[in-house]
């Protein structure tokens, strides 16, 4: 991606990765519970605190699959679970089980994502790596199932999902045009 002024990352989503497109749509009806390993930037007002210790937005290396058993037998209690989500002391010794049951695992990527730079998904049936220019940001077992499909995308979306239970979304407005390059896949 080029720096300079026409690419200014301030308020969107944008990524690159792998992900299971779980909107009806693309030849599915019914909508599913999402799997991703990608490259991940949210701008504030989005908050999608999900892997504990780690913010609700900026750039990230993260892997998600929502389409596990233990999140299956813990839906049931997300309500009760939500609530209890709003004390901190409950969220700390809770949250860890949710962030197992979703495969949640994620690492800030510690570079401008408005420089070139060489970025590596390696993911297999049993563990994802994510890597900037040869060095790894992030390495785990909580690797999603497939199938998933390429995703490369920029937009002007937020949204607000957290283990507090609280959901949100919306667009925002931008001042400037915004685009992403991509040199090779």
């Amino acid at each position: 991606m080029p720096s300079g002024p026409g690419f200014i990352c301030q308020k969107h989503t944008a990524g690159f990765g792998f992900w299971n497109s779980p909107y009806p749509g693309a030849g599915r009806r019914l909508p599913a519970l999402p799997r991703a390993a990608w490259f991940f930037f949210a701008s504030t007002p989005s908050n999608m605190a999900l892997a504990q210790g780690m913010p609700g937005h900026g750039w990230k290396a993260a892997v998600m699959d929502a389409q596990r058993p233990l999140f299956y037998a813990l839906a049931p209690a997300a309500p009760i679970g939500f609530a209890l989500m709003r004390f901190p002391r409950l969220y700390r010794a809770l949250w860890p089980l949710g962030q197992r049951a979703l495969g949640v695992q994620e690492a800030e990527a510690p570079v401008r994502m408005t420089d070139w730079r060489l970025y590596t998904i390696a993911w297999g049936v049993h563990q994802t790596r994510f890597l900037v220019d040869g060095d790894e940001v992030l390495h785990t077992t909580a690797s999603p199932a497939g199938p998933l499909g390429l995703v490369i995308w920029l937009d002007n979306q937020y949204a607000v999902v957290t283990p507090q239970g609280r959901f949100g979304g919306g667009l925002l407005a931008t001042a400037h045009e915004q685009w992403m390059e991509v040199e090779f896949l």
